[in-house]
């Protein structure tokens, strides 16, 4: 059966959030034992092209991988990428929901972005049915969708476009008029003194850079049904489900917004169903990643800063460029992307800050991290525990701000290039189809020309001064120096990858 997918296809990506090294993280940030990473059995329900699912099997050793899309069209094309890779660890499966039965087997991670809001009732509930069955004992589901207040306003502007544009015969006369109509209310709209024309004017700004796609599927597609959160969490209830957390951990936390809101919400609110749907309320949410166990499974809600003594570390951080005082109490700033900063004055925070940004983009243990802290300010062992236990402290604030990133597991990212650099098979492939190639750090990065020849050379056989000379004779114009730089910022993105063969097989439920 033809879908609206068939028509215009969804451009698949990946999501860092669904990763399933992010949901174990988590996992243990709130005092569990999610399953290993390395050698996981992951579902995507919805997984399109496979974007987001064929990845996994470069960044995770031994992992298995099954997709399930009603598109034929988008399955096809995954499976051809799939085959041009050879990877045999992955499934991509044609069909319903509603057909997922135990014989595609257990899962300890099952992921269903961009899916829920779009589906009638009955499907809402076969995903629901489906993560509970197929579900791992001690497995975690993302499930991602549109919630209220937030969509109240915008499902008024997605209900505007379709009136105008599904007057339309083609799909892309649809979006076509969809954006026409749009345009011309939010010219016509002031927005002065006009609550009305101040919402379509930032509808519009935010609709002029996305693709086709999007508003096809986001605006015109017949259901599109966001629902309160607390609604979401009684439905998972009645199917033997229960909320851990959200993917994005900053977006739990009340302290985000001034102290006197933060004190009255945990006031009013101090259970975390309660407390999560208040913050939905004041922050106008439109849209929800939530994290789903079995029913039985017990949360520690109190994230200690010891729980971050098993977990990695990764921060995307500039040494500064003057000699830092490390042994000192003077305060040093440390430059991130977008202008954020993190500025640290206790020695074995500052040393540990230069550690990170001398291994990013590779996490490191936490352990391993403050040996190599101690050890840059000339001392060993963990003597000093006041200090260790104020380290903590600095990184779990930076984790709750968005600054740092947590990880269960490393990625097989290269910190900087080695010999012989290079790149993934799939980045490799995608580079030589004219397409954003996806990083080791599950994001999508878009390179210029000299940046992709340079990346498809990247074959790991070929030395580092034999890639110099051919870049040159390529682009006899390029500085010299060009090279070195595009290939170290490379490493920066996740680019380069160690030398580890994928697994080829995909063993039975």
């Amino acid at each position: 059966m033809s879908t609206s997918y068939d028509q215009i296809p969804y451009p698949s990506l990946p999501f860092p959030q669904t990763h399933p090294d992010r949901l174990a993280t988590l996992a243990a940030l709130f005092g569990m034992k999610p399953p290993p990473v390395a050698g996981c059995r992951v579902l995507e329900i919805g997984c399109a092209s496979g974007g987001n699912l064929i990845p996994l099997a470069e960044q995770i050793p031994g992992v298995e991988c099954v997709g399930v899309d009603l598109s034929d069209r988008q399955i096809a094309e995954g499976k051809r990428i799939v085959d041009s890779l050879g990877y045999q660890s992955i499934r991509l499966v044609a069909g319903s929901v509603e057909d997922i039965d135990a014989s595609l087997g257990a899962f300890d991670y099952i992921l269903c972005h961009g899916v829920y809001s779009w589906v009638p009732g009955s499907v809402q509930e076969a995903i629901l049915r489906v993560c509970r069955e197929r579900m791992q004992p001690e497995g975690i589901t993302y499930i991602s969708y549109n919630t209220l207040p937030g969509w109240r306003m915008r499902s008024m502007i997605r209900d505007l476009m379709r009136h105008h544009a599904l007057a339309f015969p083609s799909p892309q006369q649809q979006v076509a008029q969809a954006r026409a109509i749009l345009d011309f209310l939010a010219r016509a709209v002031p927005a002065e003194n006009s609550a009305y024309g101040t919402l379509l004017q930032q509808e519009l700004a935010g609709l002029s850079e996305v693709p086709d796609a999007y508003i096809f599927h986001e605006h015109l597609e017949e259901v599109n049904e966001p629902v309160y959160f607390r609604e979401f969490v009684e439905r998972a209830t009645r199917n033997g489900l229960k909320f851990l957390a959200e993917a994005d951990f900053a977006s739990m936390l009340a302290s985000r917004f001034p102290p006197e809101v933060a004190e009255t919400v945990c006031r009013i609110a101090p259970d975390i169903i309660g407390r999560e749907q208040l913050m939905d309320f004041v922050c106008n949410r439109t849209f929800r990643q939530s994290l789903l166990i079995h029913s039985h499974r017990p949360v520690d809600r109190t994230v200690t800063n010891q729980r971050i003594d098993g977990l990695w570390l990764a921060c995307p951080l500039q040494i500064p460029a003057t000699e830092p005082d490390l042994a000192g109490r003077s305060a040093e700033s440390f430059l991130l992307g977008g202008g954020a900063c993190l500025t640290a004055s206790h020695p074995l925070t500052k040393a540990t800050l230069h550690e990170l940004a001398a291994h990013w983009p590779r996490p490191l243990p936490f352990g391993e991290l403050v040996r190599k802290a101690q050890a840059r300010l000339g001392s060993t062992g963990d003597a000093d525990t006041a200090a260790v236990e104020l380290l903590r402290a600095d990184l779990m604030r930076a984790y709750s701000a968005g600054l740092l990133t947590l990880h269960s597991s490393a990625p097989p990212v290269q910190s900087r290039p080695d010999a012989r650099p290079k790149a993934s098979p799939l980045a490799l492939l995608q580079a030589a189809e004219g397409r954003p190639v996806t990083s080791l750090l599950h994001q999508q990065v878009r390179l210029d020309d000299a940046a992709r020849t340079l990346l498809s050379w990247l074959d790991g056989a070929t030395s580092r001064e034999r890639l110099a000379a051919r870049f040159q004779e390529h682009f006899s114009a390029a500085d010299p120096a060009a090279f070195d730089g595009m290939l170290a910022e490379m490493a920066r993105v996740g680019l380069l990858t160690a030398n580890r063969p994928v697994k080829q097989s995909l063993s039975p439920g």
